[in-house]
């Protein structure tokens, strides 16, 4: 086992029949995650570059409205889908979780950073373009592996980062909000946390 299937394997349980299948080989999580990590990896990437992991300004009307309309297809196409209405499919599962997974890191640094009793003056997003760009980038990256296209590496390797900054996020969430004023490394600590959470699961479901 490698550490792209090694990692996935911590986090969903595999089936061969809801994964893409890239070079030969079968990602290590079904198409609904590889959307909803890519989705992550893209938006993290995107804070990055720009500056915006510190950010703390609260979305605009719009792009409010944008980022939570956002969840709604991955919740009724599961919802519904589970109920047994009707049958989901590799492209319904990879678009809805690309949707939900560009979204969702926004709105957690937002609660992570955003301070109640001061001036939140640093943006998530300063622009709907923004917005809508990293949105834009996953949802394109999801039609490409659904239509086979890219490498098995790549897009394992996006998966990996994917999760990684998910359970680093969430842990930055709770120690920022646990820490308050007190100056931690928390990016640090968060990364750091997110590796261990991820072996112990992994060890744990051998």
């Amino acid at each position: 086992m490698n550490v792209f299937d090694f990692i996935g394997s911590a986090v969903c349980h595999q089936m061969a029949e809801r994964s893409f299948i890239l070079e030969g080989k079968q990602l290590p999580v079904c198409a609904r995650c590889t959307g909803i990590y890519s989705g992550i990896f893209f938006s993290m990437v995107f804070f990055w570059i720009f500056g915006r992991l510190k950010g703390n300004k609260p979305y605009s009307k719009w792009g409010m409205i944008i980022g939570a309309l956002a969840f709604l297809p991955i919740c009724v196409d599961g919802f519904f889908s589970y109920l047994g209405v009707w049958e989901s499919n590799q492209f319904l599962r990879v678009v809805t979780g690309a949707l939900a997974g560009a979204s969702f890191i926004g709105f957690l640094l937002l609660g992570a950073n955003f301070n109640v009793v001061g001036e939140n003056k640093q943006p998530i997003f300063q622009s709907i373009k923004e917005q809508l760009f990293v949105i834009g980038c996953t949802l394109l990256w999801g039609i490409l592996l659904w239509w086979n296209i890219g490498s098995y590496f790549m897009a394992s390797g996006m998966i990996v980062l994917g999760i990684i900054c998910f359970w680093a996020n969430l842990i930055y969430l709770i120690l920022k909000n646990f820490a308050g004023k007190k100056m931690l490394p928390f990016w640090l600590l968060s990364f750091c946390g997110s590796f261990i959470i991820i072996f112990i699961i992994g060890v744990l479901r051998q």
